[in-house]
This record gives C-alpha cells, sequence and structure tokens, in this order.
C-alpha cells in the first residue's frame, strides 16, 4: 500500500512539475514580450543592455529550475528501497525548486522595477498615467499586485512546509524499510 502511495505521490509531481513547465515558459514568454515592446518603443543602447540583462536572469532562473524539475519528472522505478530513495530525491528537488522560487520573488520585482525606470528614463508612474490618475484602478492595482505578491508568498511558503513533512516522512519510511530488511537478512 505504501508504495501504492509512492507510486501516486511520484505521479501527481510529475503532473505538478509538467504544468509548471507550461507555466515557466508563459512567464518567459511575457517578460520576452514585455522587453520586446519596451526595447520598440524606447530604442536605446541603455535598454537593450538592460532588456538584454533581463532576459539572461530569466535563462538562468529558467535553467536551474529545469534541473530541479527534471528530477520530479522520473518515475520511480526498481525495489522499494530504490523506490524510496528516488522519492526522497524528487522531494528534495521540489524543495530546492520551490525555496529558489520563494527566494527570488522580492528580487525579481526589484529587477522589474530598475528596468521599467531604466528602460523609459521616468518612474512608471509617468509612463502609464492612466492606471495611476484613476484612485479606484490605483487601488485596484496595488491591491491587486499585493493580493497576489501575498498568494506567492503563502503558496511557496506552504509548498515548502509540506514538501519538509513528505520529506521526513520518506526518510521515516526509507530508514523503516532498511531497518526491516537488516533484520530479515540477518
Amino acid at each position: 500500500a505504501e508504495l501504492e502511495a509512492l507510486r501516486r505521490s511520484a505521479e501527481a509531481a510529475r503532473r505538478r512539475a509538467r504544468f509548471a513547465q507550461v507555466v515557466d515558459v508563459a512567464a518567459a514568454l511575457a517578460v520576452s514580450g514585455v522587453v520586446i515592446f519596451l526595447a520598440s518603443i524606447n530604442p536605446t543602447v541603455n535598454t537593450f543592455v538592460v532588456g538584454a540583462a533581463a532576459i539572461a536572469v530569466l535563462l538562468v532562473s529558467h535553467l536551474r529550475q529545469r534541473q530541479h524539475r527534471q528530477v520530479e519528472l522520473r518515475g520511480l522505478t526498481g525495489s522499494a528501497e530504490e523506490m524510496l530513495t528516488q522519492s526522497v530525491a524528487r522531494v528534495e528537488a521540489y524543495l530546492k525548486r520551490t525555496r529558489f522560487s520563494l527566494y527570488a520573488v522580492g528580487p525579481s520585482l526589484v529587477l522589474g522595477w530598475i528596468f521599467m525606470n531604466a528602460v523609459t528614463d521616468q518612474p512608471v508612474r509617468r509612463f502609464l498615467p492612466d492606471l495611476f490618475d484613476a484612485p479606484g484602478i490605483r487601488i485596484l492595482w496595488n491591491g491587486g499586485f499585493l493580493i497576489l505578491l501575498a498568494g506567492c508568498f503563502i503558496y511557496f511558503t506552504l509548498g515548502v512546509r509540506n514538501g519538509r513533512q513528505e520529506l521526513e516522512r520518506l526518510n521515516v519510511m526509507r530508514d523503516a524499510y532498511r531497518e526491516e530488511h537488516e533484520t530479515t537478512d540477518s
């Protein structure tokens, strides 16, 4: 029953990892589109340099996430102990990827803000005046942004907590299996 639960857990992790890959690609396309748009409306060397730096940061982040996600996408094979070890590696990769995402949110927002200011040579408020002049829209924009930020923080924090609990459970199972296996062998 525990091995079947491991298989179901691995399949759920693969589904989440595939979905996360789609989200990563969509985010990369959105960021690239914004960079291209901003470079086209303000074609200066500064814009291209900052835009290239933003895309480089995005690529490095994407590659790091992809390395961790490859472990999550693998299926479980081998003996029960090997499957437990693979599950532990999968959860550890998930934790690394989730922690990286949690820590990258703040710097990404700061870099985005710096990028907007560097590209437009003016505060964002003047770049999108209609958005910031209407009080109702400004409240919705800022409130929506804060809710989105809080949601990301909660999602990643819960993911880390759940991943730690899963890792602890898998380590206990693996240790129990090893002890049981050692006593039957001796």
